[in-house]
């Protein structure tokens, strides 16, 4: 049995959250977090463009146990669907791996914490649901201040 090593770094080359963040930041996160941490990192696996792909994130855990485990750039960059995210942590802890959020500076390591991911998620998620409306304004032109309610409505 092979001895595990180290934390594969995970980044997408989709936007995150509305952003679309070049591989290099995203690697620069990854690598800046692992190294406050003192973990081991590994390259990143970069993930594909196609909305609702994953498929070099379950590469990355099928490497599982040879790994200690997986750095992602955000916590955004996994599924929106709560039964895959579910999946994915079972899939993890049940290797004894860890599971790094370099941008939101977050651990997953047992189960006891897989709440404050999914409280991280829903609380963002249910953003786009909520009346915004002159919470922004910064001018007295209202077109202006339609211009950034109508750019928050379409997140």
């Amino acid at each position: 049995m092979s001895k595990k090593s180290g934390y594969r770094g995970y980044i997408i080359s989709r936007p995150v959250r509305g952003v679309s963040y070049p591989h290099r930041v995203q690697n620069l996160v990854v690598r800046d977090y692992a190294t406050r941490h003192n973990l081991a990192y590994k390259l990143s696996a970069t993930e594909y463009a196609m909305p609702g792909c994953y498929m070099m994130l379950y590469d990355v855990l099928a490497e599982l146990p040879q790994l200690e485990g997986i750095i992602l750039f955000s916590l955004f960059v996994l599924p929106q669907r709560t039964e895959s995210r579910l999946e994915i942590y079972d899939r993890i802890l049940g290797a004894g791996g860890e599971l790094h959020a370099g941008l939101e500076e977050m651990v997953l390591q047992d189960r006891n914490e897989i709440e404050n991911f999914e409280e991280m998620i829903q609380a963002v998620l249910t953003l786009s649901n909520t009346p915004m409306g002159g919470y922004y304004q910064k001018s007295e032109d209202p077109k202006f201040n339609n211009f950034f309610l109508n750019a928050i409505k379409e997140d």
